[in-house]
């Protein structure tokens, strides 16, 4: 799950200047996330109050985590299947992206169809500019020049589950009412995600442990799991 939600909402951070890793666990677990870029301020987030229904779904998405990156070196055949909903991913989000995504970066969500994915957050990029000084880095200079003030960015993603992981393919980036031209993403995935996130979307993300299919639906995403091939 984490392979495919970390590179979304990575990706639109990037598009918006980030290079902040979603969860920080294995990018192979995540696939919902799956799935998940962007963001909010860890100020902001930690000073926040939830309700008890977002705190529990942020906890029952915690606990689904553990369940697909556990080790158990004796799996069941019959491992019955992990399913995380939008819900539960978006109340993560509420209670934990201050810990996780850059200053700039609000009100992250996603939602999932079958065979995509959509992030989206609002993006302050005068604010998140400035948090990335180093004048070589020529993805945030592309982006401080092309866009200002808070805009909405959405990520939509392809995702196909196969027998040697997930596949993941950005479709489009839409930053306010603008569509992000091709040529500048391929240069922030070639350039930013890829390099600093050691993955290479020309080939699938590997599944975690003793998951054999990721099923993207209508709100939620399934996991299903046994022993693997040679494990």
């Amino acid at each position: 799950m984490k392979p495919v939600a970390n590179t979304i909402f990575a990706f639109a951070t990037a598009v918006s200047s980030s290079t902040t890793e979603l969860f920080p666990r294995p990018l192979a677990t995540a696939a919902l996330g799956v799935v998940l870029i962007v963001l909010c301020a860890a100020a902001e987030s930690r000073s926040a109050t939830f309700d008890q229904a977002t705190l529990a779904a942020s906890k029952s998405l915690e606990a689904k985590m553990q369940i697909l990156e556990s080790k158990d070196t004796q799996p069941s055949a019959s491992n019955p299947a992990v399913i995380i909903t939008e819900y539960e991913a978006n109340s993560y989000f509420k209670v934990h992206s201050g810990e996780f995504l850059p200053q700039g970066v609000h009100t992250p969500s996603m939602s999932v169809q079958p065979e995509h994915v959509t992030a989206s957050a609002d993006v302050n990029f005068d604010e998140l500019s400035r948090t990335y000084p180093n004048p070589n880095d020529m993805a945030p200079k592309i982006l401080a020049a092309m866009f200002h003030g808070t805009q909405h960015v959405t990520v939509v993603a392809k995702i196909q589950s196969e027998n040697a992981g997930v596949r993941l393919q950005i479709e489009s980036v839409v930053v306010g009412s603008m569509t992000v031209p091709g040529w500048l993403v391929d240069y922030v995935i070639q350039n930013v995600l890829q390099p600093r996130y050691n993955f290479d979307l020309s080939k699938p993300l590997p599944y975690p442990d003793h998951v054999t299919l990721i099923v993207p639906g209508a709100g939620q995403v399934t996991f299903l799991r046994g022993p693997r091939n040679g494990r």
